[in-house]
């Protein structure tokens, strides 16, 4: 502390400072005393500012590490619909020519692809009510989001 103010006190003045101001700035920066609050609030803007950069980065980081993981986990789950597709494709195959031995070949085939057919176009019709179902309006959520509007207004 008194080596502190013995280098102030050594230190020369700024040129168009005068005296007294200069050793009064300098007496409470050696006391480590009091800032000017103005000094003080910009310091904690400056504080707040970088906290929201680094938190900002960090959550931009999490989603690209996330989104590189969705990539992968997509990537993987499309070539195995691929792979599943061909192997369904070879059963059926397989299916059109162990009937072959009992009937007809063409026959064989449009019985199987005919099955098929109905199958896929049965769970479409399916799929495309359940979509259906779940996109129309929701009336208890109607009333909610009408309850919150009323409640602002």
């Amino acid at each position: 502390m008194i080596s502190e103010r013995t280098e102030l006190a050594r230190t020369p003045l700024e040129p168009g400072v005068d005296d007294a101001a200069a050793s009064g700035t300098r007496h409470r920066e050696a006391l480590g005393g009091e800032r000017e609050l103005g000094a003080i609030v910009a310091d904690v803007w400056q504080n707040a500012e970088k906290l929201l950069r680094q938190e900002l980065e960090l959550g931009l980081s999490e989603i690209d590490r996330r989104v590189d993981k969705l990539k992968v986990g997509l990537t993987t789950a499309v070539i195995g619909g691929a792979v599943l597709y061909a192997g369904i494709l070879i059963l059926l195959a397989a299916v059109v020519l162990g009937l072959s031995t009992v009937i007809a070949p063409w026959l064989s085939a449009l019985i199987v692809g005919g099955i098929v057919t109905g199958i896929g176009a049965t769970m479409g019709q399916r799929g495309g009510a359940k979509a259906a179902q779940s996109t129309q309006n929701d009336e208890h959520l109607q009333r909610t989001v009408g309850a919150m509007k009323e409640a602002v207004k």
